[in-house]
């Protein structure tokens, strides 16, 4: 399939680019930077909140499938820039999703949100998609709009159009704004000879971390067998404290500097639901296949190059 990508030049989509690659895919580029290095297919220079540049690329591409991955993923952004998270979030899907109508309207979509939709609160099982979305944040907000519009757009129109909703994904490349990169990098940087102190924030929040490759082969196949109108779950299905991952990435670096929490960097404890991923399992025999250790392993070994 012709598969378009948006923010193909960011994190995850530049690992989903080399997954359909490897699959025999034709993926084709749209972002609204050029990526940092060539990533040897072809390339659209565009915005979300530009309708004309999204036209134009549909309408040039004309794509058997599609995975939206562009926007804004920074969830603290969703307080101090809210207009601008809600209209790249939810605008920019929309814009999205009425160029593939016109151009490509049998296009295979699958628009990528997030876990957050569900909010932070605990819940007493594993959270299934069609439970109650109940954003505890405005990134959160944006995500569930555009999960819902998505979803709709594509009943009233008869289009394939489905969301994913992956929890947090890791590995080698990721920006320092999240926190295993920023702690594998303070490692390095001790290890090379700094001060001997770590800053670090509330280390006993729980997370759940999925291998960004696993997360890019999930997206893969959702758009080769998942099924319109439909919304998936993404995750390992593990609640882990930030403190393991911390421990890991020590013993990984072979040291294990004095930890000095930063108010900045200071969260209040919380877990997010567990989410339940029968449903994408089902669907498309999907499920994690890469250790935790194994993807920590990567990303702090990719930055001691």
């Amino acid at each position: 399939m012709r598969v378009l990508v948006t923010g193909a030049a960011g994190f995850a989509g530049r690992y989903l680019v080399r997954e359909l690659q490897a699959a025999e895919h034709a993926p084709e580029a749209f972002d609204a930077v050029q990526p940092d290095t060539d990533p040897g297919i072809p390339f659209h220079l565009g915005d979300l909140t530009d309708p004309a540049s999204l036209h134009a690329c549909v309408a040039a591409v004309k794509p058997d499938a599609c995975v939206h991955l562009g926007g804004i993923a920074f969830v603290p952004m969703g307080w101090t820039d809210p207009a601008k998270v809600m209209s790249v979030n939810l605008n920019g899907t929309l814009n999205l999703l009425e160029a593939i109508r016109q151009h490509a309207p049998a296009c295979r979509t699958l628009v990528v949100t997030s876990s957050e939709v569900y909010g932070r609160d605990a819940r007493p099982e594993p959270v299934r998609e069609a439970d109650e979305l109940h954003p505890s944040n405005l990134y959160g907000l944006s995500k569930s709009a555009a999960d819902h519009a998505a979803r709709l757009y594509g009943r009233h129109h008869g289009m394939h159009i489905m969301t994913a909703r992956p929890q947090n994904h890791i590995g080698p490349g990721q920006s320092r704004l999240f926190v295993v990169s920023a702690f594998a990098e303070q490692l390095l940087a001790l290890k090379r000879g700094g001060d001997g102190t770590m800053k670090v924030g509330n280390l006993e929040a729980r997370r759940d971390f999925t291998d960004v490759r696993d997360v890019a082969r999930a997206y893969r196949l959702l758009i080769e067998k998942g099924q319109p109108g439909e919304a998936y779950n993404i995750a390992s299905g593990h609640l882990r404290p930030i403190r393991e991952l911390l421990e890991i990435l020590c013993d990984e670096a072979d040291i294990h500097p004095q930890l000095e929490v930063d108010p900045d960097l200071y969260r209040p404890t919380d877990a997010p639901p567990l989410l339940c991923i029968e449903k994408i399992n089902v669907h498309t025999g999907w499920e994690p296949v890469i250790p935790l250790q194994e993807t920590l392993r990567g990303i702090y070994q990719a930055l001691a190059k």
